[in-house]
C-alpha cells in the first residue's frame, strides 16, 4: 500500500470520526448547565465547605451533552432530579474528587476535579469554585475539561457549569493543513523517486 492510500484512510478514518458521534468514542465535546442543588458553605478557619442538597436539574446542555436530552425535553430543562454532587465538598478535598454524576436518557455525564480554586464573594454572598478536572459521558472519550460554580452562603439554589475542552478553529485548522502539506511531500518524493525513462 503507498503512502498515498494510507493518507487518504487516515484522512477518511479522522473525519468519520469527527463527525459519526458517540459510536465511535471521539473526545468529548459541550457544557452542562446545572441547577436547583440547594448548597450552603460553612468556614472553619482556612477551610471552606460546601454540603450539597442532592439531587439537582440538568437545566441546559450543549455538544454532545445533548445526548442526555429526553424527547420531552424543552429548550429550558433536560432532567429533573437527575444530578448529584460530591458532598462534601472543601478547600481540602482531594484531587481526583467525583464532584458531579448526572444520568438522563441512558447515558450517564461524570466529572472528577483535578483542581480547585476557592473565591470568595463580597460581602459574606458565598463562593465561586473553578477549576480543572476529567469529564466523561456514556460513549465519549473521557475528556480534560473544566466547571465554574456559584455557591450561595444559604440554603438556596447552586448553579453548577461543567465544559469539556473544545479545540480551537485556529488548532484544526494547522493541523489540516499540516496534514495536507504532508501528502504534498509524500507525493512530490514518490515522482521523484521514480525511475528516470
Amino acid at each position: 500500500m503507498n503512502i498515498r492510500k494510507l493518507m487518504t484512510a487516515a484522512v477518511l478514518a479522522t473525519g468519520i470520526a469527527a463527525f459519526a458521534g458517540p459510536a465511535f468514542a471521539g473526545p468529548l465535546m459541550g457544557s452542562i448547565d446545572v441547577s436547583g442543588l440547594s448548597a450552603g458553605v460553612t468556614t472553619s478557619g482556612k477551610t471552606a465547605t460546601i454540603n450539597f442538597v442532592n439531587p439537582g436539574n440538568i437545566v441546559s446542555t450543549s455538544g454532545a451533552f445533548d445526548e442526555l436530552m429526553t424527547s420531552t425535553s424543552t429548550a429550558t430543562q433536560v432532567c429533573m432530579d437527575c444530578v448529584d454532587l460530591g458532598t462534601p465538598f472543601s478547600t481540602s478535598s482531594a484531587a481526583n474528587f467525583q464532584l458531579f454524576t448526572g444520568t438522563s436518557n441512558g447515558n450517564t455525564a461524570t466529572l472528577d476535579v483535578e483542581t480547585a480554586n476557592f473565591l470568595a464573594l463580597a460581602n459574606g454572598g458565598g463562593y465561586q469554585v473553578y477549576g480543572n478536572g476529567w469529564v466523561s459521558l456514556t460513549g465519549y472519550t473521557t475528556t480534560f475539561g473544566g466547571y465554574d460554580m456559584t455557591i450561595p452562603s444559604t440554603g438556596v439554589n447552586a448553579s453548577v457549569d461543567i465544559y469539556s475542552s473544545v479545540p480551537e478553529p485556529g488548532t484544526l485548522a494547522l493541523f489540516g493543513a499540516g496534514l495536507l502539506g504532508f501528502a504534498v511531500f509524500a507525493s512530490r518524493r514518490r515522482r521523484s523517486m521514480k525511475p528516470q525513462a
